[in-house]
């Protein structure tokens, strides 16, 4: 039965207009019937201006880090939750339009408004202005992008793709891919625990390590040794490690070794998943000696390996079922494989499809390798 949400008797206009952060409520159908002082003060939109408007009539016009507009159906924050009934766990950092049309950075936070009888009526967002963090955030976004960027020479042999979605403008995952020589190609995807700044520049310190050891990038098994030791010592009592897989491929003949430090396995597409006997090691960083064991693998020709971090695995659908590794594997069976297809960008939208919010969780890092 629709419900019409009467904000009057809610007796709050008062609690609300007396926030810091901008706030501002609409019905199911998204009219905005409450603008409060903040949410003035931020856009500069009165709420004369917008009271009684849709709030995707070009008023806040939210863009996302990348520049979707985020203004549809699908991908609304405030809508997405009021057909879900969730609440943000974390904030979103967003692109809001002010009056005069430039663009507001802000942490948003949405959330479904109830009526006495648990029924959802509509939906309530708070945004503050980040604008004072952004000039360092954007610096840091910088350095971490020419980090994890790697340049190769074409190989009619072998085609590397990667996918690097960071949950803020930065990020707790690593990813770099190097030609050891003319036949091998190594791959190191690691996972630092949490996100944003402080897991970013766990990240820094795992490029200056990979320089270091280099000459060790055609073992798996010799170069997490060496990251773990390394690692151990920076991040001793300060309860932060990573996961991390390094995976090493001879484009000539397909053959792969590779070595895990408490991460997933790689996914290979089509093909068999491994028999429960993978050998791993420990997470990076939390012991002083650690042994990570080498396993092997093969693909043929057409065929793919991919390498993942967490965010591609532990997402929760409408329904709060988590997709797993299983999931993430059909995902990567039913893409289309023909040669000019972006199969991981189809993997990224079907991953949000999948997702309860607009937006993943966690930090995303994808790597494909498929031989020609």
């Amino acid at each position: 039965m629709n419900r019409n949400l009467d904000f009057e008797s809610l007796k709050t206009a008062g609690v609300l207009d007396a926030l810091p952060e901008g706030t501002y409520i609409t019905d199911r159908e998204r009219q905005i019937i409450y603008w409060n002082a903040a949410a003035e003060r931020i856009t500069g939109w009165r709420s004369e201006d917008v009271v009684g408007l849709n709030c995707r009539d070009n008023i806040l016009a939210h863009v996302d880090k990348d520049g979707h507009l985020l203004c549809g159906r699908e991908y609304c924050p405030l809508h997405r939750s009021m057909v879900t009934g969730c609440t943000s766990r974390t904030p979103m950092l967003l692109f809001a339009k002010s009056k005069t049309g430039s663009r507001i950075p802000v942490e948003a936070m949405v959330a479904p408004l109830r009526d006495s009888e648990g029924e959802v009526v509509g939906g309530i967002e708070v945004f503050r202005d980040v604008s004072a963090t952004m000039d360092d955030l954007n610096r840091a976004q910088t350095i971490q992008n020419l980090s994890v960027s790697s340049r190769l020479p074409p190989d009619d042999r072998l085609h590397i793709g990667t996918r690097y979605m960071p949950h803020d403008l930065v990020g707790g995952d690593f990813l770099h891919v190097d030609r050891i020589d003319h036949d091998h190609y190594a791959v190191l995807v690691a996972d630092v625990m949490g996100h944003g700044i402080a897991a970013a520049l766990y990240t820094m310190q795992l490029r200056s390590l990979l320089e270091e050891f280099r000459q060790m990038l055609g073992s798996p098994s010799g170069f997490l040794t060496a990251l773990n030791r390394c690692l151990y010592v920076l991040a001793k009592g300060d309860d932060h490690f990573a996961t991390a897989v390094h995976l090493v491929m001879n484009a000539s003949t397909g053959n792969i070794k590779y070595a895990l430090a408490g991460h997933e396995d790689p996914l290979l597409a089509p093909g068999e998943e491994n028999d429960g006997q993978t050998l791993r090691g420990p997470c990076l960083g939390i012991l002083p000696k650690a042994d990570f064991p080498c396993n092997e693998a093969h693909i043929g020709h057409g065929e793919s390996v991919m390498l993942f971090t967490d965010g591609a695995i532990e997402v929760n659908g409408a329904d709060g079922e988590e997709l797993g590794r299983g999931g993430l594997a059909r995902m990567l069976a039913g893409c289309d494989r023909t040669a000019d297809s972006d199969v991981l960008g189809q993997i990224e939208e079907k991953l949000i499809r999948f997702n309860r919010n607009i937006r993943l969780a966690d930090d995303l890092t994808l790597v494909l390798l498929t031989r020609l």
